[in-house]
């Protein structure tokens, strides 16, 4: 595993375009800022995504960007409902992003990394419900068919089969990644304080860092695979 420096903000000089020239792959962590429990920071989408993307550059190479903590949405108000969005986004610390920003956060930022260079852009969310999902999808196929970069769409179900909000599968990964970040004696039920339960499930008896491990795994080939089809697809050459 390569202990080069690999995040865009620590990089000096030439050493960005040195590292666009050994392999024009970008990563793209990209999170929100809502209430994951107490035993989690409440950055942890973007946390963990640019924990994972870490951990892939060094096997894989390529450039890793900061962690983005304001790429996250639940998705616009419908008519007569924006004063239950708000209400609920203020108990969970959701900021009220739009769809129409993340749409353009999205496209701006895919449009500048294939500007400075990059040819495959692997836009990795750690933050997963359908709406984020759909439109993240939807936008890297509309600039992937421009030609300029591949843009590679990703969200931990795509390589696990499953995921969740603070629970199992996310306690499991941070406690891999980053154990001293994890606050297992803090899970507790919202609402009714219940120990070791959160949103429903058992989270203190069933997580580990073993758990994490054999999903980063599956993370790892899944998004390895990814790379190397989108470099061919571009008819780029791996160093």
């Amino acid at each position: 595993m390569s202990t080069m420096e690999r995040r865009y903000e620590r990089l000096y000089g030439e050493e960005l375009f040195t590292l666009i020239r050994e392999k024009p792959l970008a990563w793209m962590p990209l999170g929100i800022l809502e209430s994951h429990g107490a035993h989690l920071p409440w950055g942890l989408d973007g946390l963990k995504a640019h924990a994972v993307c870490l951990r892939l550059a060094a096997r894989l190479g390529g450039v890793v960007l900061p962690p983005n903590h304001f790429a996250g949405i639940h998705g616009d108000a419908r008519p007569g409902e924006e004063e239950g969005l708000r209400r609920r986004a203020s108990a969970i610390g959701d900021l009220l992003y739009s769809e129409h920003f993340f749409r353009t956060f999205l496209a701006e930022t895919f449009d500048g990394l294939a500007n400075l260079g990059f040819r495959v852009i692997v836009a990795y969310s750690g933050h997963y419900p359908a709406v984020q999902t759909e439109l993240l999808r939807r936008v890297a196929r509309e600039f992937t068919a421009g030609g300029r970069a591949v843009v590679i769409p990703f969200w931990e179900p795509l390589a696990c089969g499953d995921g969740d909000h603070g629970g199992v599968w996310e306690t499991s990964i941070y406690l891999a990644l980053a154990p001293d970040e994890v606050r297992l004696e803090a899970v507790r039920e919202d609402g009714t304080g219940r120990p070791g339960y959160y949103r429903g499930r058992e989270v203190l008896g069933q997580a580990s860092a073993a758990f994490g491990e054999q999903a980063l795994a599956q993370i790892e080939a899944y998004l390895a695979r990814e790379v190397e089809q989108s470099f061919r697809q571009r008819g780029a050459e791996q160093p």
